[in-house]
């Protein structure tokens, strides 16, 4: 049993509605003006689980960190050829999905709302310019410049992903699963109290190396507490690790974790075995999460448009708390479809498609 690229989109489909809803409900400044009915479960325990939905960030991290290793494994490693073209492949795959939604993301802007280039005001030109490239290259977060829609600062920290997995996943093969803990565990340490967004997640991405590498999301979802009977084993699980998740949400809330990078590492791995071991049962709304799951990436760049500039209004005043995050999501998964059938109609896809394979020195080459 493998965790396969299907689960893979399942589990970004998760996280991509766990994002949304932190977007939409993380406090009452989200929703200043509009007049929210928040049942069944009311305002402050929606704004609670809006909250830890912040964990969505660590979610993508540990993903990325698990399938980034999956294709480091074919990697000829007395090749430092081959791992130039890896990462080189996964900047490009990256960045060129970004610079569509970028493109965009300003026409709808230039169209409907102008008022959102004054993020990028300088005291003179060259600023400006700088600020934009900056910008469009993904790394505003990075260098501190400003960011057009402010959930991209995201881009800069998957940029650090790639770069650091080749020497992350160099020091897991020399040295093991432990020295490759610690050694996040002390980087993310030294970064702390500096609360760096760009260093934070770096244990969590060796959590993903390590479950890749030995395969556990495959061999927990195996294991059977209840070996005889099938369902009742499953039930049983059901309970206990929904109730597990359920605590995260409190420790996370109330628990007061100083060592932050310790909880972000742990409670979205448990999520996601969750995932992977309880919501895969249910076969129709895992389906689901796959398909939403595959747009997650159109759907991170563009919702901010939709929910803070150009459609905030309209979303806001759905009055229901839940009708506001079905709306959000229904527009968000269109929009992304849009922008996928876009790029084909465009070519854009064909093109990423011949420049990946050039990087990879092969015309025949897929994408890993």
């Amino acid at each position: 049993m493998q965790f396969t690229k299907k689960d893979t989109n399942a589990v970004k489909g998760v996280a991509i509605l766990m994002m949304m809803f932190h977007h939409l409900f993380l406090d009452a400044s989200r929703y200043k003006g509009f007049e929210i009915n928040f049942a069944p479960i009311g305002e402050t325990k929606t704004v609670l689980i809006a909250q830890f939905c912040k964990i969505c960030v660590a979610v993508f991290v540990f993903l990325s960190g698990y399938g980034i290793t999956y294709s480091l494994k074919n990697i000829d490693k007395s090749n430092a050829l081959a791992y130039k073209k890896q990462i080189s492949k996964r900047y490009f795959s990256l960045m060129s999905g970004f610079w569509f939604v970028y493109i965009v993301c300003v026409i709808l802007a230039l169209i409907f709302d102008k008022t959102m280039f004054s993020v990028y005001e300088a005291n003179n030109m060259v600023n400006t310019v700088w600020y934009i490239i900056v910008d469009f290259m993904g790394l505003s977060k990075l260098f501190g410049t400003p960011i057009f829609i402010g959930t991209w600062w995201y881009m800069s920290l998957a940029i650090i992903i790639v770069a650091i997995m080749p020497l992350l996943y160099k020091l897991y093969e020399k040295y093991g699963s432990i020295a490759l803990l610690v050694t996040t565990m002390i980087l993310c340490g030294i970064f702390e109290q500096k609360n760096s967004d760009m260093v934070r997640w770096t244990f969590t991405l060796a959590l993903g190396i390590i479950f890749s590498e030995k395969n556990l999301l495959a061999k927990i979802k195996e294991f059977r507490l209840i070996k005889k009977n099938k369902v009742i084993d499953y039930l049983i699980k059901v309970v206990l690790y929904s109730g597990i998740i359920v605590g995260c949400v409190y420790l996370r809330t109330y628990a007061g974790w100083e060592v932050s990078y310790l909880r972000d590492g742990i409670i979205p791995t448990l999520v996601i075995i969750w995932c992977y071991t309880i919501l895969s049962e249910i076969k129709f709304l895992y389906k689901a999460m796959e398909f939403i799951g595959k747009y997650s990436m159109d759907i991170f760049l563009s919702h901010t448009l939709l929910r803070g500039y150009l459609l905030k209004d309209f979303i806001y005043s759905q009055k229901y708390s839940l009708v506001i995050f079905v709306v959000l999501t229904v527009l968000s998964l269109v929009f992304a479809i849009a922008i996928d059938l876009l790029k084909k109609v465009t070519g854009y896809h064909k093109f990423v498609s011949f420049v990946t394979a050039k990087i990879a020195g092969s015309k025949n080459k897929k994408n890993t």
